[in-house]
């Protein structure tokens, strides 16, 4: 295993110090820059990620060469569904796969000692990877992880002839007004939320006030683009909008949840077509969102059926620790 010297990141009463969040938000980019030629991650994502308080500012760290950082391991605890959730990154990427796995087995010593600690029937570390990343998921089987869950980022582009010209009317009985307005409304959000989702992999119950702490962590957050469908007066549906890739000139998706009740009435497709004209009239070039590849509900079948491909594919990786 390669020497690893590193330091904590730096925070102050404002948040993450700015040049450790131009530090972490560099090598985050330049590593999917090397896998998939672009960069993929925003400053937003990486603000958002260091500001919830499941971050693990104790554990998380920089490799450093010299004083300069060179790699990034980012821990996060999620007690919920009993998850050590690791991000680790290395400069110059595939190159640095010895400094990447040492900063990933160190991710699971701390995940290791987290599972030492917690009282519920079972732990994991979990990891992921861009498929294209060979180098780093044979770094995680090395480690004794293995693939549990693929996932896609599914995209329309806004000059499709599938996007609609002009935005689909609702029918009658049903109405949408903002999802955040006041804490009764985003309640109702969070129900919807953990309901639409209760029979997906990964389900976990979160309290209201870590849910919400999550949900409006992002600086771009706007309660404006939450959206809540409701059928004769009743909440039945959530899209959830999110800025987080306006600097991609994306709209993004974050939630998309229906009620089992209100299922087969063709919600989520307005929705959807609704927010692929929201953000084509915004100058969007696209809209994307992300979901389960091996979902059960057949979102990935509604998501092409609207006119949606997959264009990223993730790979999750998990470390039973019992």
């Amino acid at each position: 295993m390669t020497s690893l010297r590193t330091r904590p990141l730096v925070f102050t009463g404002e948040g993450i110090d700015p040049a450790d969040l131009a530090h972490a938000t560099r090598l985050m980019l330049e590593s999917e820059l090397a896998v998939i030629g672009r960069s993929d991650t925003t400053a937003a994502d990486v603000a958002a990620m260091v500001a919830v308080s499941s971050f693990d500012r104790e554990n998380s760290c920089f490799a450093l060469e010299g004083d300069e950082p060179v790699g990034l391991l980012a821990v996060e605890d999620d007690p919920h569904e009993g998850v050590t959730n690791l991000e680790v990154y290395s400069l110059p990427w595939p190159g640095s796969a010895p400094l990447r796995a040492a900063l990933l087995e160190r991710g699971l010593e701390v995940a290791r000692a987290r599972r030492a600690g917690s009282v519920g029937p079972t732990w994991r570390a979990r990891a992921g990877c861009y498929v294209e990343d060979t180098t780093f998921s044979s770094l995680m089987v090395d480690a004794g992880m293995a693939p549990v869950r693929r996932f896609y980022r599914m995209t329309i582009d806004s000059d499709s002839p599938l996007v609609p010209a002009t935005m689909p009317p609702l029918p009658s009985g049903v109405e949408i007004r903002s999802g955040a307005a006041d804490e009764q409304d985003r309640r109702t959000v969070h129900r919807i939320d953990r309901e639409s989702f209760a029979e997906h992999w990964g389900y976990a119950e979160y309290p209201f006030d870590e849910w919400w702490e999550h949900m409006s962590a992002w600086p771009t957050f706007d309660p404006d683009d939450w959206w809540l469908l409701s059928v004769e007066g009743e909440p039945a549906a959530i899209c959830l909008l999110s800025e987080r890739r306006a600097q991609f000139a994306e709209g993004y998706v974050l939630v998309l949840g229906v009620l089992k009740e209100f299922r087969g009435r063709g919600l989520a497709q307005l929705l959807l077509r609704r927010a692929f004209v929201h953000y084509r009239d915004r100058g969007r070039t696209s809209t994307s969102l992300g979901v389960d590849a091996t979902n059960t509900t057949g979102a990935v079948a509604l998501y092409e059926k609207v006119g949606m491909r997959p264009t990223l594919v993730m790979e999750a990786y998990e470390h039973p620790l019992d």
